[in-house]
């Protein structure tokens, strides 16, 4: 009986994805940046707006790969006193929902000069108030028919003399990259980090809060700024992503860099002179952060290849 109960916590260990597997914690060395996740829920599928299981394995990186910083990562309903002893804090939720649920928390850290960072749908908080804020904070915004969303194949070919552009190479990315955000004004304390020149026809679409305006169609051809940093005029930075609809993308080594060096420069760290280094994930180890159970119409092959074309 012993034997057989023994077998089972085996098979049991063996089937929990990495992320919950039981590991020693991982202790902050002396005078560590700590670096504060916070995520909602996941939604749009089966990797879509996987916030949670992206800032788990990006914590991990950062925590084997930069003795300089120490992350931690929270979902919104839990204990978030954690946030008050931050040198950095990454949100990550749709409509930009922990911005608006914490800007009351959130304001006092950002005149202390905390870093603060947000990732794809987060930086569309809708409420003109949480838009304000976000722009005071990380220099930019999503605003609702001045914005657009489209899924498009971004080619980044430049890059900007800049902490957070360390060891990025050309790259291309499908995704759904927001653009035409709402910054600061006349961009003062913004760098573009990622630019690229969006097709045509996602400047041609219908009017709507999120689908078109005269001001992006009146843009065509002109590069748009999907990625930036922001230095705020009273101390404190700030970093904006828009990419990042589907976790797959993880897997393309360029677009992963930037945010790892993102958050060690938010913290206040030094960004490795070649950018923070990291293995590209495979499908397998991608799906181990999501801790759910494949679907039976997941395309998994169509994935691989597409993952395989990420880093030619």
């Amino acid at each position: 009986m012993r034997t057989c109960f023994l077998s089972s916590l085996l098979v049991l260990a063996l089937s929990v994805p990495a992320w919950l597997a039981a590991a020693p914690p991982v202790s902050a060395a002396d005078g560590a940046k700590k670096i504060v996740f916070v995520h909602g829920r996941a939604s749009h599928g089966y990797g879509g707006h996987a916030y949670g299981p992206a800032f788990r394995m990006v914590a991990e990186i950062l925590n084997e790969n930069v003795p300089a910083v120490h992350a931690v990562v929270v979902q919104d309903d839990q204990d978030l006193s954690v946030l008050d002893s931050a040198d950095a804090i990454m949100l990550g939720s749709d409509g930009g929902a922990l911005v608006k649920q914490l800007g009351d928390r959130l304001e006092p850290l950002m005149k202390k000069g905390i870093g603060l960072g947000c990732i794809h749908y987060t930086v569309d908080p809708t409420d003109p108030v949480a838009v304000k804020r976000l722009i005071d904070w990380i220099g930019g915004a999503y605003e609702r028919h001045w914005s657009v969303n489209p899924h498009w194949e971004a080619d980044f070919q430049t890059f900007p003399d800049h902490p957070v552009a360390r060891g990025l190479k050309p790259f291309k990315s499908n995704d759904e990259w927001y653009y035409h955000m709402r910054f600061a004004e006349d961009m003062r304390g913004v760098t573009p980090i990622l630019s690229a020149v969006p097709p045509e026809a996602t400047r041609q679409r219908p009017d709507g809060p999120h689908s078109g305006n005269p001001h992006v169609r009146a843009r065509s051809g002109m590069p748009e700024v999907v990625a930036w940093t922001y230095e705020r005029p009273g101390g404190g930075r700030g970093f904006g992503f828009t990419g990042m609809h589907t976790h797959w993308n993880w897997a393309q080594d360029s677009f992963r860099t930037s945010v790892l060096n993102a958050l060690v420069w938010l913290a206040g760290a030094e960004v490795p002179e070649d950018g923070v280094p990291s293995k590209t994930p495979t499908l397998e180890q991608l799906e181990s952060y999501l801790g759910q159970t494949r679907p039976d119409n997941f395309n998994a092959d169509a994935v691989r290849e597409q993952i395989a074309k990420m880093n030619p």
